[in-house]
């Protein structure tokens, strides 16, 4: 985890931003574009991209965005089981292929927001792609709004991979942290570090994800379906889908709270 210690400014009012522990000049953002491009890039497996991915998926196709999804994780493609509209893309490829995810910025020629799940262990690749085209200095050349939608855990690989990403794109990037509460509320390592203070003042959005009982996501997973389709879906008993009622309408508050930042 990067080490060096940042004045984080103090954010424009409102209930969505981190709060930063200390203030000094206002950092202001001009008007965003229309598009979106939301990617999870962490490289760490196992802390929720996905399933991140598929609760967003759900409140933007509720709220009637026009989305193209991406898996970028072509050998298991667990986003893509559960939505089924996403595309594979292979971006485990040589350097001299790095085109190949130019189809993220070609689909926004038939959709409004794009969003990507992310292979674990391919940060690395994505980064190379973003340098190599220097898509955050042509956001607004694109007409389009570049956001990270990072998971937070109590996994200190998982916040250093965070940092790293703040230290190579800092606010060139909207910032949206997903608090991952599966394992509990105490994410101590998370709240207390440099990282989230950092986040603060490139003026993130946090959202907490609540534990959603096991037998109930595991249900999920065998029918591959997303908590939204579960809710009506005749492979689920009546209790799981009252489960994935309760918890759709959890994250639609929680999503409600970045609303702005995710919705054209």
């Amino acid at each position: 985890m990067s080490s060096s210690q940042e004045s984080a400014p103090t954010l424009p009012p409102g209930p969505t931003a981190i709060s930063p522990t200390s203030s000094s000049d206002l950092l202001s953002f001009p008007q965003r574009p229309a598009k979106r491009l939301i990617i999870c890039p962490q490289d760490k497996g196992g802390i929720g991209k996905s399933f991140a991915a598929t609760l967003l998926y759900d409140y933007l196709v509720d709220h009637d965005a026009s989305v193209r999804a991406f898996d970028l994780d072509y050998a298991n493609a667990t986003f893509r089981r559960f939505v089924e509209e996403a595309e594979c893309i292979d971006i485990d490829v040589d350097a001299n292929r790095l085109g190949v995810p130019d189809r993220l910025t070609g689909a926004f020629d038939e959709a409004d927001v794009v969003l990507a799940d992310n292979q674990s262990c391919s940060g690395s690749r994505l980064r190379r792609f973003f340098e190599e085209t220097r898509l955050p200095e042509l956001q607004d050349e694109l007409g389009l709004s570049i956001i990270f939608l990072v998971i937070a855990v109590e996994d200190k690989d998982a916040i250093s991979q965070i940092a790293d990403l703040i230290d190579v794109f800092q606010n060139r990037v909207r910032w949206l942290v997903a608090r991952n509460l599966r394992d509990g509320d105490n994410l101590g390592l998370y709240m207390n570090s440099r990282t989230r203070k950092k986040l603060a003042g490139y003026g993130a959005v946090e959202i907490d994800i609540p534990c959603l009982a096991e037998i109930t996501r595991e249900k999920l997973q065998r029918a591959n379906l997303t908590v939204g389709r579960g809710r009506s879906s005749d492979d689920l008993y009546v209790i799981d889908r009252s489960r994935c009622v309760r918890f759709h309408d959890r994250m639609e508050a929680e999503f409600a709270r970045a609303g702005a930042l995710l919705l054209p």
